[in-house]
């Protein structure tokens, strides 16, 4: 009986997928950790006197509101054509950034997926929390560089797609 090995390559969107739901799966784990040690008693004390507390304001911030809307669409309305043209100049020069980050945010995916699928093939934990965290704050910076609206950057670092599988050799 003889075995065949296969050289396949599991695709990076796969690997990509796996890198975020061990994230998530992460952050849910020190969500869970973060619930149970709050005071659940404390939140059952201050929530009631928080809902009492502004149900007595509502009725005062409705007519301030009121009050102050005519005066805030007006100031809406001048400034409108001028944010407008703004955005029209900046728009562009964001989404460049927020691609190029993606993209970086994708490699760094796609690194800690090909770790989780190692992990998982080899039953071993050598899952690095510093990758995760890097992951983390990669997505941090990106949302922060569309927010400024960097210059455009050239959005080279994509690799293309390439079709890395070959077929099974036959026996």
């Amino acid at each position: 009986m003889s075995t065949t090995t296969s050289n396949t390559r599991i695709p990076d969107a796969v690997y990509a997928a796996a890198g975020a739901g061990d994230l998530v799966y992460r952050q849910l784990l020190k969500l869970s950790a973060d619930l149970r040690k709050a005071d659940r008693q404390a939140l059952r004390t201050e929530l009631p006197a928080q809902l009492e507390k502004f149900r007595a304001e509502l009725p005062g911030r409705v007519e301030a509101l009121r009050a102050e809307l005519p005066g805030r669409v007006e100031e809406f309305r001048a400034k409108l054509p001028g944010r407008v043209e703004a955005l029209r100049t900046e728009v562009p020069a964001a989404v460049n950034s927020f691609v190029a980050e993606a993209a970086q945010v994708y490699s760094g995916l796609v690194a800690h997926g090909e770790k989780v699928v190692a992990d998982a093939r080899t039953g071993g934990t050598t899952r690095t929390k510093a990758k995760a965290t890097a992951t983390t704050k990669s997505t941090k910076t990106a949302k922060k560089a569309v927010k400024k609206a960097a210059p455009a950057k050239a959005v080279s670092a994509c690799k293309p797609a390439t079709k890395t599988t070959r077929p099974a050799k036959k026996a």
